[in-house]
Parts: C-alpha cells; sequence; structure tokens
C-alpha cells in the first residue's frame, strides 16, 4: 500500500508538471491537437512505467499489479475531469482510460517477468 501511495504522488506531480508545460504551449501558439497528443503519450508512458514497477515488486499476478496501479491513477485522472469537464463518460474518453490501464496491465506483465531470479 506504501508503495501505490507513493507511485500516486509521483503521478501527481509529474501530471501537474505536465499541464504547466503544455500550458505554456498552448499560450506560445502550439496546436492544442499537439498539446493533447503529447498528454496522451505522456499519461500511457507514466502509467506502463508505474505498472512496470509495480510489476518487478510484485509477488505474482503481474497483471494484477499493473491493473491496480492504473486503477488507482485512472479514479484520479476521473475524479479530475468530474471537477473540469461536464461529458466525462462519452465513448472516446472510456477508449482513452481504457487504453490507460491496458499501458498498466501490460507494464506490469512486463515488471514481473523482468524480476531477477533469486
Amino acid at each position: 500500500m506504501k508503495n501505490l501511495l507513493k507511485y500516486l504522488g509521483y503521478y501527481t506531480i509529474f501530471l501537474i508538471l505536465l499541464l504547466f508545460i503544455t500550458s505554456i504551449l498552448n499560450l506560445i501558439g502550439v496546436n492544442s491537437t499537439i498539446t493533447n497528443l503529447l498528454i496522451f503519450l505522456f499519461n500511457i508512458s507514466l502509467f506502463f512505467i508505474f505498472g512496470f514497477k509495480n510489476g518487478k515488486i510484485a509477488t505474482n499476478k503481474g497483471y494484477f499489479a499493473g491493473l491496480k496501479i492504473g486503477g488507482l491513477f485512472l479514479l484520479l485522472l476521473i475524479i479530475i475531469n468530474l471537477f473540469t469537464n461536464k461529458n466525462i463518460f462519452r465513448i472516446s474518453t472510456l477508449i482513452y482510460y481504457l487504453v490507460l490501464v491496458l499501458a498498466s496491465v501490460s507494464g506490469g506483465m512486463l515488471g514481473i517477468n523482468k524480476k531477477k531470479e533469486k
């Protein structure tokens, strides 16, 4: 549980930093499609990396370790979207969430396979 909260804190810090950077890019005049793509790619990579890290410390079932961390991050994103967006349960948003959870699950499965043998 301690590792999950630590990863949640790291994810929140990285997410705030990313939103700050993309806001600056929008102010400079970069197209919003490009900044949305950056946010999407960054979120996929964070879900994968933290799923991988959580999978490396899991004892068994890497997909479950990735699902736990992905679900926790997804819960944070849903809470943020509840306050900032009116239409959060569109089909495109649900596909976005599904891709993020799949990235986390695949990271967890890869992490448990890369665990060092004792």
